[in-house]
């Protein structure tokens, strides 16, 4: 700031502060502003807040001989024209905002460009404005106005951001990739900027350890395998279930490239359900990378020694079905079937429409379902797989009874259990899943599913300090994936506010 003139009028001095012009457009202020003598030692301490500034702008120009001469005015015209227009803008602001909270977009939009044009330099305004239009999809309209701004915010991370979301919108990811890029030149730590660049699919988003919170980083995604190969997972004694932990962590975020090494990874050391889980999943992933043909060979090589591997088979079944080879795809479900009756996939495979929403041809299958159960009566998978039909085809009360025996038959698989206490608290029988938990002596060491449940039933029973608790629980349990544990934190805290927690998956 640098001191222009002093001017006495009335018992009240004034002092016109020259601003540095570029911070004065950032900030919406005029570029000289008037302050009272006696507040002008003490400004660099309390700083400059707008109402203050309005008055102190309309004091001047109304009461003191400087700011009321009109040859003054007539010499200064384009600082007077800044001073009006940063007090009368207020009003028009105030009118905008209101405006939007009326969901009258096309009014407020009008309201904000009038801003504009009344305080052509206040380039603040015009972000504002250029913001609004891209929230109404007028995208061009919205990078025009930020072209013109562009040299005022040059050193501002944010900008770059909004005005490459603008180029995302209109889909050009180029021009977008440059200006996140300068962005993150500016400030190398910006999320805003990494986490859209995440979404472009330019750099990945990932934790380390999928339980850490900590361990969230940003890395090209075109070497995001070279970098987990080098300098995580090279770290350390790392076991077979850590593979196996980072293979079903990157497969769920469609990283399946990253899987794949996971899964051969795991496979050096595994073994027995270890080894079929990661067979299982280095399938999965070169199915999906579009390496079909080397996923048949790599499920053939892996049953050639474990025949009994029935989510292999099941995989294989996916395999021979995307190669359109539907009579190997049928026997591969016969086998999985043959060592696990119960298992899930292989009879929705085999007994339920590939529709599995139609009604009518539910209830076709069925019937085969039922028999498939009575000459496996003990298999909890086979009698879930029927209560599953009869929930879609509106037979809630036997579909109940057939996941209670199911649970009777499988009273550890908690992955069972927690869609049953679900179907229960579809239908608001909330203190039937709290009578099933108190025959659990264990829940602290039960699945995360399943003690969500639990909360969730506590909620809808209205004991919101029990439902609180269990939440708090889950986000205090570092064995969970953060994800998981964030959720819980969140819901926790919107029952303290009244607001029902995020549901259960």
């Amino acid at each position: 700031m640098s001191r222009q003139a002093d001017e006495q009028a009335q018992g009240q001095e004034w002092v016109l502060i020259g601003l540095d012009e570029k911070m004065a457009r950032k900030q919406g202020m005029p570029f000289r502003i008037p302050v009272p003598k006696e507040e002008f030692e003490g400004l660099a301490d309390k700083g400059l807040q707008a109402e203050v500034l309005r008055g102190w702008i309309q004091a001047f120009l109304t009461d003191s001989p400087l700011g009321k001469d009109g040859n003054w005015r007539r010499r200064n015209s384009e600082l007077v024209t800044q001073l009006e227009g940063f007090v009368d803008k207020k009003a028009l602001w105030d009118k905008a905002q209101k405006l939007f909270a009326d969901n009258d977009f096309e009014a407020a939009l009008k309201t904000l460009k009038r801003i504009t044009i009344m305080c052509a330099e206040d380039h603040a305004a015009r972000l504002n404005y250029a913001s609004a239009l891209g929230n109404q999809r007028e995208y061009d309209k919205a990078l025009k106005e930020l072209k013109q701004i562009r040299d005022t915010f040059a050193d501002d991370p944010d900008f770059h951001v909004t005005y490459a979301q603008m180029h995302v919108m209109k889909g050009d990811e180029a021009a977008a990739t440059e200006s996140l890029v300068k962005a993150l030149e500016l400030k190398p730590d910006h999320m805003p900027a990494m986490d859209a660049l995440a979404k472009l699919g330019v750099l990945a988003k990932i934790y380390e350890n999928p339980r850490d919170a900590t361990s969230l980083v940003y890395v090209k995604s075109e070497s995001l395998r070279e970098y987990l190969e080098e300098q995580v997972w090279s770290q350390g004694d790392r076991h077979p279930e850590y593979f196996l932990e980072q293979m079903g962590y990157h497969a769920s975020e469609q990283r399946h490239e990253v899987a794949l090494a996971a899964a051969d990874r795991a496979l050096v050391g595994a073994s027995g359900a270890q080894a079929e889980r990661a067979a299982a999943g280095k399938v999965a992933a070169l199915r999906e990378l579009g390496r079909n043909d080397d996923a048949i060979a790599a499920a053939k090589a892996f049953l050639a020694e474990h025949e009994a591997s029935a989510s292999v088979w099941i995989e294989l079944s996916g395999c021979h079905a995307r190669a359109e080879n539907t009579s190997d795809a049928d026997a591969a479900v016969e086998r999985a079937l043959t060592i696990d009756p119960g298992d899930s996939m292989a009879l929705a495979l085999q007994f339920w429409p590939a529709d599995r929403t139609n009604l009518v041809e539910v209830k076709e299958a069925i019937p085969n379902l039922e028999d498939w159960c009575e000459k496996h009566p003990s298999v909890a998978g086979a009698w879930r797989s029927l209560a599953r039909a009869k929930l879609t085809t509106g037979a809630e009360e036997e579909a109940l009874g057939l996941f209670d025996k199911a649970v009777v038959l499988a009273p550890n698989d908690d992955d069972l259990r927690s869609e049953y206490w679900s179907e229960l608290a579809k239908l608001e029988r909330y203190q039937a899943v709290i009578d099933d938990s108190r025959k659990l002596a264990d829940m602290a060491k039960r699945s995360w599913q399943l003690r969500w449940n639990e909360a969730e039933a506590y909620r809808g029973l209205a004991r919101v300090m029990e439902a609180r608790a269990c939440f708090m629980q889950l986000n205090a349990d570092d064995s969970l994936a953060i994800d998981v544990r964030k959720r819980a934190k969140r819901a926790a805290m919107e029952l303290g506010t009244g607001t029902a927690p995020e549901p259960t998956t």
